[in-house]
């Protein structure tokens, strides 16, 4: 052999490594070299970070017999990992069985060059039938995702809305005793209403347990209901002195606004000034707002019209 013809074929050999090494500066793999029809596939791409940084999009024209681009269903961005490489997933789908190479992918750099990678050899395999299910892999294991407290929403609502109906018919229930009591005394006329609340007022004794404010709050608010039903007048909302005023103005006896405007004066202090009224005064207020209602409740001969039932 000549010394022309060796050189050539150094020369030729070197250019066989270099080209190699060329294709070797881009790695392609996969989770697993077999794949049924239908499943997913995860490729890997990588190569060594200081080659340069990648371009955003692959070109997947050397594939498109193998695997067409519609079949690469999903691709992750480009991430420069810590050992040093820059890595690329792909998720992509099978439906032939077939045996089958990956040609190398061409990977575009940002300074202008182009890596390739290696080749991949795949076998795609049919998915078993019903009869075959003892041949198929392991089921995978189930990866749940981490809890969040939305996921518990339908039941705080449930519990949530079982409350509003107890509550609904609690309130409901409430609301016809209190009808039912209130039916029972509003039949009555106003003077027998009153004669019976200030008995049960009587009965009570809150002054000796020393409820002095609301002994006298509950009193007033008895003869001024009465008031109220009676005479016609709006004694609940009004003050002492305006209810004495229209009092005046109404067919009420005269010679008792005096003793009247009285009672509702002391009772007053009693409530908002926390005045204790001598004990004397006690039963003195029980005779005289009993005795008020005796004595201006409807006569038999008074129209029936003119009283407040």
């Amino acid at each position: 052999m000549s010394k022309t013809s060796l050189l050539s074929w150094i020369f030729l050999l070197f250019t066989c490594l270099a080209a190699t090494q060329g294709l070797a500066q881009a790695s392609l793999s996969a989770d697993s070299n077999h794949v049924e029809t239908g499943n997913a596939l995860i490729l890997h791409l990588q190569y060594p970070a200081h080659l340069g940084k990648p371009t955003d999009t692959l070109k997947f024209n050397a594939w498109a017999n193998q695997l067409p681009a519609e079949n690469i269903v999903e691709q992750s961005d480009w991430v420069a990992r810590e050992n040093g490489v820059y890595g690329k997933d792909l998720t992509v789908l099978f439906f032939d069985e077939d045996s089958l190479q990956l040609p190398p992918l061409p990977i575009a750099l940002r300074n202008g060059d182009t890596l390739l990678t290696n080749t991949l050899d795949l076998v795609v395999k049919a998915t078993p039938a019903p009869d075959d299910l003892n041949d198929m892999a392991p089921i995978k294991d189930i990866h749940p995702e981490p809890s969040d407290w939305t996921d518990y929403l339908p039941w705080i609502l449930g519990v949530a809305a079982v409350m509003a109906v107890l509550y609904l018919f609690y309130v409901l229930i409430n609301r016809r005793r209190e009808a039912r009591m209130r039916s029972r005394t509003l039949a009555l006329p106003p003077h027998e209403l009153a004669l019976k609340k200030l008995e049960v007022l009587q009965q009570k004794n809150r002054i000796s347990r020393g409820q002095v404010k609301e002994h006298y709050a509950e009193l007033t608010d008895i003869i001024r209901e009465y008031l109220e039903k009676r005479f016609a007048v709006p004694a609940l909302e009004s003050t002492t002195y305006e209810t004495v005023l229209r009092l005046k103005k109404a067919a009420f006896p005269q010679q008792w606004l005096q003793p009247l405007q009285e009672l509702l004066e002391q009772a007053d202090l009693a409530k908002f000034a926390r005045v204790v009224p001598d004990d004397s005064f006690r039963e003195y207020s029980f005779q005289l707002a009993r005795n008020l209602v005796l004595e201006t409740k409807p006569t038999n001969t008074e129209n029936p019209e003119n009283q407040q039932a």
